[in-house]
């Protein structure tokens, strides 16, 4: 008998960014219409809140469930301890293949070569 499907997930995360900006959410202007869709069929998140104001730690907090106290990145510019259990190290356990895409903040520069950029 074949392993049942695993459901994909898609994490949004994105820095400075009002609850009313997506149609999902009320904002009337459609500029959203995928997100929107992907909300509406998926999970979406209405009540949620970050503990920390600042890009960096705001990351570590939602990659490792902890407060930035226990990451280690209270402020910008800190390296996440790569031994930290992190979202993609659980899926990975589970048996997902993961992926990121964007700014990552967590580590000791950009991992993206001057001149591939």
């Amino acid at each position: 008998m074949a392993e049942p499907r695993k459901p994909n997930v898609i994490v949004f995360f994105t820095d400075q960014q009002r609850w009313d900006t997506t149609g999902v959410h009320g904002n009337p202007l459609g500029l959203t219409p995928n997100f929107d869709r992907m909300a509406r069929t998926g999970t979406d998140v209405h009540y949620s809140f970050t503990c920390q104001p600042v890009c960096g730690p705001a990351r570590s907090c939602l990659q490792t469930g902890r407060y930035a106290t226990n990451t280690g990145v209270f402020r910008n510019g800190i390296v996440l301890d790569p031994n930290m259990e992190t979202l993609a190290k659980s899926f990975r356990a589970g048996g997902y293949t993961t992926g990121y895409i964007g700014k990552w903040h967590l580590a000791a520069a950009d991992p993206t070569p001057v001149e591939q950029r």
